[in-house]
């Protein structure tokens, strides 16, 4: 099974949770808390990974979201 790592960040100055997933081509989005980016994430990763080539369709992957 692949594993995708996707990595958060805290940013004080727009005090939000971002990440720009550097293992999922095209995904940059933040939240105002952990569990909001991470709805976020698991939600478009799938997608973002299929339209790039990355995993096919009903292909199994773990993500695994670490917050810093």
């Amino acid at each position: 099974m692949k594993v995708i790592a996707v990595t958060a960040r805290w940013d004080a100055e727009s005090r939000t949770w971002w990440t720009d997933g550097d293992d999922v081509p095209g995904l940059c989005c933040q939240g105002q808390t952990v569990g909001e980016l991470s709805d976020t994430v698991f939600g478009l990763v799938p997608d973002l990974l299929i339209a790039n080539a990355v995993a096919s369709e009903g292909e199994q992957i773990e993500i695994e979201l670490t917050a810093e």
